[in-house]
């Protein structure tokens, strides 16, 4: 009888860099190079690489894709081993990267660095984690304070910090910031317009995109991009350090005369539109839902003012931001008022109720054989897993199978046992819904009012949710053409529904 081979070790790799990999010292590739040589070295052929898991973020936070994939696998023993270049490719943070060992422990999963002492396998190796995590924490916090120090000295020299360079300049590496002509004259010339010719933002904007005019990406000019230029004291020679300006080495573009003079026209007209400013949703009911038919935008609730009166109105964001669509403004008032009538008419209209459940049951009545052909599909595959578990324990006790491979191959197995059970049970659940019950017109009576008290009464958010449940989309196609999706209330909802609306 030949000799029982040991099982495998799985092995997984985490590498991360923060920044370009050109610029690294050890980038991807050469860390999973390190770690493959490691693992010959260390486990010769017995071992077995499971995957390799990359990221290309900073440390210092836990939301990484490649991260979170490897804790989700390990959670479902898919390895045995966590391989890392060095513990600060995990996280920076001492209390982070001890939770995250806590799981990994709990998970079975044992983590090694391939450059530092310790394995966590024992408790003298959990300890030097820690204290290599606290010189790791250490060693980010003193890095950010020096740049930190070195941007501020920077800035009162009245070098360039870095970032985005502003359009209108360009990066010399010997001479710093240098003036673009070509950029410059468009800078200069929306100063003069907007501080002499008095002409709005989005006037300008349309100005330079019918001349032909694009920004640094080749996009056309938007609103807000100017309204930040004509704001930005870069364009007066300045460097701007945590909100405390500095005399720059660069030279300005416009005038001190001009920039005050364009920042006074900003101020008045700050003061004139606080009627009409956007409300990102707070006030309007069908933010989110209500869009252009023309261009496929979102259109946003805003305000102005007509004979002393506030007039709220749906605008769509690409007529805002950069004039590419030419849609209607849209009364909101009585957008939402049309919205709310048609709502209690559908309720109170029982005929039209039937039709609408005669006609859900019909469709959900033909999905009904793709779903009993899903489900016996399912029963099939589990049926199958289940006699490839039933013989690998017959091969195990006949002597030709590996205990730690019959282990391994098992618990796969049922883990996928698992997960068609929870597939099958979602199915049948499926097909429990299937069938709309009866209307209860005394609930529906119900419910159309307190749909009328919470309408009348109910604060906006509340109305909001509420429209939400009921109006699935609006497309606006011009001022007069408005097209509205509605989706009705499962009668099994209504229950709940209703106990909300008291609530």
């Amino acid at each position: 009888m030949p000799a029982k081979r040991e099982s495998l070790t799985r092995v997984a790799f985490y590498t991360r860099i923060s920044t370009d990999e050109d610029h690294q010292k050890y980038s991807l590739g050469a860390q999973s190079e390190r770690l493959e040589a490691f693992c010959k070295a260390q486990w010769g052929d017995d071992w077995r690489l499971h995957k390799v898991y990359r990221d290309t973020e900073s440390g210092t936070h836990m939301n990484r894709p490649g991260l979170e994939e490897m804790l989700f696998d390990a959670e479902s023993e898919a390895f045995d081993t966590l391989l890392v270049f060095r513990v600060d490719r995990l996280s920076r943070k001492v209390r982070e990267l001890a939770l995250m060992v806590d799981e990994l422990t709990r998970f079975g999963v044992v983590l090694k660095s391939i450059t530092e002492p310790f394995d966590t396998a024992n408790a003298a190796g959990k300890m030097m984690l820690q204290m290599l995590g606290v010189f790791a924490e250490f060693e980010h916090a003193t890095i950010v304070e020096r740049t930190k120090v070195g941007m501020e000295k920077k800035a009162k020299t009245g070098a360039w910090v870095g970032g985005v360079v502003p359009y209108g300049y360009l990066l010399d590496p010997e001479r710093g910031m240098i003036i673009n002509e070509e950029e410059a004259l468009i800078v200069r010339k929306m100063f003069r317009m907007y501080a002499i010719g008095k002409e709005g933002s989005s006037a300008i904007c349309k100005q330079l995109n019918e001349a032909g005019h694009r920004n640094r990406n080749g996009k056309k000019w938007g609103r807000r991009v100017v309204l930040y230029m004509l704001k930005n004291p870069t364009y007066l020679g300045k460097i701007r350090w945590r909100e405390i300006l500095y005399e720059g080495q660069h030279d300005p573009l416009v005038s001190d005369v001009l920039f005050e003079k364009a920042n006074e026209v900003l101020q008045e007209r700050n003061e004139e539109s606080a009627g009409r400013r956007w409300h990102n949703g707070d006030d309007r009911l069908l933010t989110g839902i209500i869009k252009c038919a023309r261009c496929k935008s979102h259109m946003f609730g805003g305000g102005g003012h007509k004979n002393g009166v506030h007039v709220p109105y749906y605008v769509c964001s690409k007529r805002t931001s950069d004039h590419e669509c030419e849609q209607d403004y849209v009364r909101a008032e009585l957008l939402e008022s049309a919205i709310v009538q048609d709502l209690k008419a559908m309720f109170r209209d029982e005929q039209f109720l039937a039709r609408v459940w005669t006609e859900a049951n019909k469709q959900l009545g033909a999905e009904k054989p793709n779903l009993e052909q899903e489900i016996a599909k399912v029963e099939a595959q589990a049926t199958k897993t289940r006699a490839a578990i039933d013989r690998y324990f017959e091969a195990f006790e006949a002597g030709t199978l590996d205990a730690g491979l019959c282990n391994e191959k098992v618990r796969d197995l049922r883990a996928r046992l698992e997960e068609l059970e929870d597939e099958k049970q979602d199915l049948e659940a499926r097909r429990e819904r299937l069938e709309l019950p009866a209307i209860d017109r005394e609930m529906m009576a119900t419910l159309v009012d307190q749909f009328d008290r919470v309408m009348a009464e109910g604060p906006n958010p509340k109305k909001k949710d509420l429209l939400r449940r009921l109006v699935k989309k609006v497309l606006v196609h011009d001022r007069r053409t408005i097209e509205i999706w509605y989706g009705l209330p499962n009668p099994q909802g209504c229950e709940d529904w209703n106990n909300w609306l008291l609530g």
